[in-house]
């Protein structure tokens, strides 16, 4: 009798949508990945109470709900409440502050992974990720996968940028983790001091290099990984600051998603947020998978 196939470690994903222009792009990518995955799909949208409202929470949630199931295309609605179907999926709508009532629901509820959009497109940081969005980065001790890109594929590639910290390495865990299929490139930018006094820059540059490599490589044989899953990554290490090493990376290779992670309880705050982090989140069009400290 063969073996069972065991259960994918994506097995729970939780879609938050408002509803915007911009919120259908998520929806392909939650709807691929519960497809690739085999995973559960729940799709939330939090209606917020509104102090001037005159309808009650009942009524409000209820056309809440219209709304959403009106805002989800054929094919999707016609996966949902169907368990034999490719994939299972289900609505479901929530009273309460967005980011909070998400964050609950994703934590009390063993949710593998929160997909959510984008608010706005410009490249500035909480204007580009929304306010939702940024609370979710910041308190959340679920990844948070944050779509940027339309889903016209699997994902092809991940570059997971590190910095040898611990934050980093549970990312890179989770990541080589819940999307085991996903061939992945880990990139480390190390420094260079007193380059500019060297009497032999480029002698220097090397050394240094070699450094980098013997430690990014320790840093990934320690991983709590398949090993044949750490066979097959990747590994560059670069000099320089780390967004510009990934911009470089990302220009030169087809990568679609970056893994980040963060430290303290924050992704986006000042005061709690990593800056390579910061730096690669506002200066990256990819998606963008981050994991938090805890998780």
């Amino acid at each position: 009798m063969p073996t069972p196939a065991a259960p994918h470690p994506l097995a729970r994903i939780l879609l938050a949508t408002d509803l915007s222009a911009r919120s259908d792009r998520a929806l392909d990518r939650a709807v691929a990945l519960a497809r690739e995955t085999g995973a559960a799909l729940t799709v939330l949208h939090v209606s917020e109470p509104d102090a001037a409202e005159e309808i009650g929470t009942e009524d409000r949630l209820r056309q809440a709900e219209a709304r959403l199931l009106a805002d989800l295309p054929a094919a999707v609605l016609a996966d949902i409440g169907t368990p034999t179907g490719p994939v299972t999926i289900r609505t479901r709508v929530a009273d309460g502050d967005p980011a909070a009532t998400i964050r609950r629901i994703a934590e009390d509820e063993g949710f593998d992974l929160i997909v959510t959009g984008l608010a706005r497109s410009e490249p500035l940081g909480r204007l580009l990720l929304g306010d939702t969005v940024d609370k979710l980065l910041r308190r959340s001790t679920v990844p948070v996968l944050v779509v940027r890109q339309r889903a016209t594929c699997p994902y092809r590639q991940m570059l997971i940028a590190t910095d040898l910290s611990a934050p980093a390495r549970r990312a890179a865990e989770a990541a080589l983790t819940l999307l085991p299929d996903v061939p992945a490139t880990v990139i480390y930018a190390f420094d260079v001091p007193f380059q500019k006094m060297s009497a032999d820059p480029a002698a220097q540059i090397s050394a240094h290099g070699d450094t980098a490599a013997r430690r990014l490589t320790n840093d990934i044989d320690a991983l709590a990984v398949p090993t044949a899953r750490l066979n097959g990554l990747t590994r560059i290490v670069l000099p320089g600051p780390a967004d510009q090493a990934v911009a470089a990376e990302l220009a030169r290779d087809h990568a679609d998603l970056v893994v980040l992670g963060t430290r303290g309880q924050g992704v986006v705050a000042e005061a709690v947020l990593g800056s390579m982090a910061k730096r690669i989140l506002a200066m990256t069009n990819q998606d963008a998978l981050v994991v938090p400290r805890g998780h």
